[in-house]
């Protein structure tokens, strides 16, 4: 994501409005971090390391929560 923005598959991925998932090959599985784009600045919310194919909802919306924390805050 340094050398540019937007970057897609397999590196970067949607997963809702303002919320996007970029994934990294470690030894113990694939780590995840779920983040958002402001301000031409990528504002980290969440990770964690993935062993399934699908997110846990419970990482889903940690992220979500957190996201929607940040936009409050912003709107203060």
């Amino acid at each position: 994501m340094q050398i540019g923005w937007p970057i897609g598959m397999p590196l970067v991925r949607k997963l809702d409005a303002g919320l996007w998932e970029i994934r990294v090959r470690m030894k113990d599985g694939i780590a995840r971090v779920l983040f958002t784009i402001e301000a031409k600045e990528a504002i980290l919310l969440h990770g964690f390391i993935r062993k399934s194919q699908k997110i846990p909802a419970d990482e889903l919306q940690t992220a979500q929560v957190r996201l929607q924390q940040l936009r409050d805050a912003r709107r203060r």
